[in-house]
């Protein structure tokens, strides 16, 4: 693309004033204040066709024609507020060009979406410049030798800065606020180039959506700052892990605002203690996805046949899977964990330990990042599953996993894709196991006397409890099951981005729809048929009923057949009302783990060893 200067961009935005053409500046319309020679360099008069010429205004008209709100001359520049006073004061306009005033008028600068790519040192002409705003730009590197010395407030918010080198190189010390937010930082040289030395003077500071994940390296840098009061690090790796906010809180005391936030004296008295807990804090993220009840799955068996056969006995269940980040092949083995008094076996994906009611592993799915937006970066996921269950009017999974997360960075990218949930029935058909007797082969000699194998009369005058035994032996059949049939009934999205934006817990109600059974829409079908006919059978029968009770209902009042009618209506609604299905519907929860005090440091389910 094309280089866009900045000063560029300012020369468009002052020729757009009009400074010097009605009602500012100096022409025919002004009274003069010099010679004719001046009045015709400013523009034309009329006296050079013979004329008197038009009345000359005064200046305070020209200025009601710039201030009036129903005047067609007024300007509401939104790039500075400094705008409307600067064509007042170009009105009437001193000797020479009016543009010598206008660069040290400006106070405020709002350049927004422009496409700037470079700052150039055209910028250094604002000389009293003390608020520059260059958000939603092109800007990748910025040098601060081309900044005025009085400015005081810069905005670089949603541009392709990289790093801080050239804002360090010549630092402007008064420099009050810094907003960096959602470019490309996150080094650790960036963090380094945060402290007081730079930026002695800095009261707030704007960090949010870059990638910085040392908590306890940007803290450290950060309580550098002696004027530091307003901090924003929303949509930051670093806030995933459970140390945030509280060791930021203890570690900075002069800190009045956190993410927008004000910080409460009950804050500083829950985190306490923190800031000298550093060996505690680690860069690590620890998020607990929980499936509890699924209701709306219709009764699979509810549309077979009283006189079905026997065989072979069908079984149903169902699980919930979802996709999560897949670990680094070097996390090997289980993690039993302790959370909220339910033991949870997190394993890492192709470890031989797992589950012994968990699935076989889970495919790996890659997914690839989004070039429009920054922060994407291309991961794969494992789908993790429950553990079946029978069929139930409401299922409850009550089914907790804690993932242990490394890279921050890739799980903020994964937080803001969200993930696929979906639901799965499984059906095993059953048969039982051939009888031995009917097995081909030689036979035991009923004839044959003594031995194991011999028929007596003993055996058939046996004693009561031995025949009970044979009996239930009889009874009792080996089933051997096929290999299972699964389908998915349904899957859904999650979004998962208010966990990237200061959020804690994200609970969703899953609605998947309404379900049919396997057999559901051949039993729709015959059931509408059937319906097709009764509606005939029943019209027939009450012709005939019609016809024979004609000298009835006309001797029957009116009133009693309108309000016949009206309660058929009530009774149809209701048996709609009552008929209609459940949609299919689950209970999902994902949380990150927070220590909402000092204390939560030394629990045990926040002592989780991870990896990957």
């Amino acid at each position: 693309m094309a280089t866009v200067t900045l000063s560029s961009v300012l020369d468009k935005q002052l020729r757009s004033l009009c400074l010097k053409d009605f009602p500012c500046g100096r022409g025919t319309w002004t009274k003069s204040i010099g010679n004719k020679h001046e009045e015709r360099n400013w523009g034309y008069a009329e006296e050079d066709e013979g004329r008197d010429g038009a009345e000359k205004e005064e200046k305070e008209n020209l200025k009601d024609l710039l201030t009036c709100p129903m005047s067609p001359w007024r300007h509401e520049g939104p790039w500075s507020p400094q705008v409307s006073t600067l064509r007042e004061l170009c009105v009437g306009g001193p000797e020479g060009r009016p543009d010598d005033t206008v660069y040290t008028h400006f106070i405020t600068l709002r350049i927004v979406d422009k496409g700037v790519s470079v700052v150039d040192e055209g910028l250094l002409r604002f000389s009293s410049l003390r608020e520059l705003v260059l958000s939603a730009n092109r800007i990748s590197d910025l040098h601060s030798g081309r900044l005025p010395s009085a400015l005081r407030v810069l905005e670089l918010y949603s541009n392709q800065v990289s790093d801080l080198n050239g804002l360090s190189c010549h630092p402007r010390p008064g420099l009050q606020h810094l907003g960096l937010g959602a470019n490309r930082l996150g080094s650790p040289a960036d963090v380094q180039l945060l402290t007081g030395a730079f930026w002695p003077q800095l009261v707030s500071l704007d960090l949010s959506w870059s990638d910085f994940q040392g908590h306890r390296v940007m803290v450290e840098a950060l309580a550098t700052l002696p004027c530091l009061r307003t901090l924003v690090l929303q949509g930051n790796p670093l806030t995933l892990t459970p140390s945030f906010p509280g060791f930021t809180l203890d570690s900075l005391p002069r800190l009045l605002y956190l993410d927008a936030a004000r910080v409460t004296p009950d804050d500083r008295h829950r985190f306490r203690g923190l800031a000298n807990m550093r060996d505690m804090i680690l860069d690590q993220a620890v998020v607990m996805v929980t499936v509890g009840k699924m209701r709306g799955v219709p009764d699979p068996l509810m549309d077979q046949c009283d006189n079905a056969p026997e065989f072979p006995v069908v079984t149903y269940s169902y699980s919930v899977g979802y996709e999560f980040l897949n670990r680094q092949p070097s996390a090997a083995g289980v993690q039993q964990v302790s959370v909220e008094g339910a033991s949870v076996v997190d394993a890492a994906p192709g470890s031989a330990e797992q589950r012994p009611d968990a699935r076989e592993p889970d495919h790996v799915i890659s997914t690839p990042g989004n070039a429009g937006n920054p922060h994407s970066r291309s991961h794969s996921v494992v789908k993790h599953s429950t553990p079946k269950v029978v069929w139930a009017e409401t299922m409850d999974f009550c089914h907790t996993d804690v993932h242990g997360v490394a890279d921050l960075c890739l799980l903020k990218s994964f937080l803001l894709g969200g993930l696929s949930l979906t639901v799965e029935e499984e059906k095993v058909l059953s048969w039982p196991s051939p009888d031995p007797n009917l097995i081909p082969g030689p036979k035991p000699n009923p004839d044959k006397k003594g031995g194991k194998d011999c028929a007596g009369p003993a055996n058939k005058t046996g004693s009561g409890p031995k025949s009970k035994d044979k009996k239930k032996k009889e009874s009792t059949v080996d089933m051997i099951p096929d290999a299972p049939i699964r389908r998915a009934l349904g899957s859904v999205h999650v979004s998962l981005q208010d966990l990237t934006m200061g959020g804690h817990r994200v609970t969703v109600l899953c609605d998947l729809g309404v379900q049919q059974t396997e057999n559901g829409a051949r039993t729709t079908a015959s059931r509408e048929k059937e319906s097709s006919k009764k509606t005939k059978d029943e019209k027939k029968k009450e012709e005939k009923k019609g016809k024979a009770g004609d000298q009835k209902s006309a001797a029957a009042p009116k009133g009693k057949g309108k309000g016949r009618k009206e309660s058929e209506m009530d009774v149809h609604t209701e048996d709609a009302v009552s008929n209609q299905p459940e949609p299919m519907s689950v209970e999902f929860t994902v949380q990150l783990e927070k220590w909402l005090s000092a204390s939560d440091v030394h629990q045990p389910q926040h002592n989780l060893v991870l990896t990957g």
